[in-house]
Protein backbone atom coordinates (compact mmCIF):
# COMPACT_ATOMS: atom_id res chain seq x y z
CA UNK A 1 0.00 0.00 0.00
CA UNK A 2 1.40 3.39 -1.03
CA UNK A 3 1.58 6.15 1.59
CA UNK A 4 -0.07 9.37 0.42
CA UNK A 5 1.31 12.71 1.62
CA UNK A 6 -0.56 14.49 4.40
CA UNK A 7 -2.07 17.93 3.66
CA UNK A 8 -1.42 20.44 6.45
CA UNK A 9 -1.39 24.20 7.06
CA UNK A 10 1.40 26.42 8.35
CA UNK A 11 2.36 30.07 8.57
CA UNK A 12 5.15 31.36 6.37
CA UNK A 13 7.23 34.18 7.89
CA UNK A 14 10.07 36.30 6.59
CA UNK A 15 11.75 39.52 7.65
CA UNK A 16 13.47 42.38 5.92
CA UNK A 17 15.25 45.29 7.54
CA UNK A 18 12.06 47.35 7.32
CA UNK A 19 9.26 44.90 8.09
CA UNK A 20 8.10 41.44 9.14
CA UNK A 21 5.77 39.57 6.78
CA UNK A 22 3.39 36.66 7.45
CA UNK A 23 1.10 34.56 5.27
CA UNK A 24 -1.03 32.35 7.50
CA UNK A 25 -2.65 28.96 6.91
CA UNK A 26 -0.64 28.04 3.81
CA UNK A 27 -1.42 24.54 2.56
CA UNK A 28 1.53 22.20 2.23
CA UNK A 29 2.15 18.47 1.88
CA UNK A 30 4.15 16.39 4.30
CA UNK A 31 5.45 13.12 2.90
CA UNK A 32 4.72 10.18 5.21
CA UNK A 33 7.91 8.29 4.37
CA UNK A 34 10.45 11.02 5.21
CA UNK A 35 8.51 13.97 6.66
CA UNK A 36 9.65 16.36 3.93
CA UNK A 37 7.47 19.48 3.59
CA UNK A 38 6.49 20.49 0.05
CA UNK A 39 4.45 23.36 -1.37
CA UNK A 40 2.24 22.78 -4.40
CA UNK A 41 3.41 24.75 -7.45
CA UNK A 42 0.25 26.91 -7.50
CA UNK A 43 0.67 27.68 -3.79
CA UNK A 44 4.30 28.68 -4.40
CA UNK A 45 3.29 31.05 -7.20
CA UNK A 46 0.57 32.57 -5.00
CA UNK A 47 3.00 33.08 -2.10
CA UNK A 48 5.48 34.77 -4.45
CA UNK A 49 2.75 37.09 -5.78
CA UNK A 50 1.60 37.95 -2.26
CA UNK A 51 5.19 38.64 -1.23
CA UNK A 52 5.65 41.05 -4.11
CA UNK A 53 2.42 42.88 -3.29
CA UNK A 54 3.38 43.10 0.40
CA UNK A 55 6.80 44.55 -0.42
CA UNK A 56 5.13 47.11 -2.72
CA UNK A 57 2.77 47.96 0.20
CA UNK A 58 -0.26 47.16 -1.95
CA UNK A 59 -1.62 44.68 0.62
CA UNK A 60 -1.19 44.19 4.39
CA UNK A 61 1.99 42.57 5.74
CA UNK A 62 0.00 39.94 7.65
CA UNK A 63 -2.47 37.85 5.66
CA UNK A 64 -4.64 34.89 6.50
Amino acid sequence: MKNEPTMLKKDIHWQTEECAYVVRNVLYLKADHDGEEMLDFDVSVTITTLRNLMVEKAIPHDLN
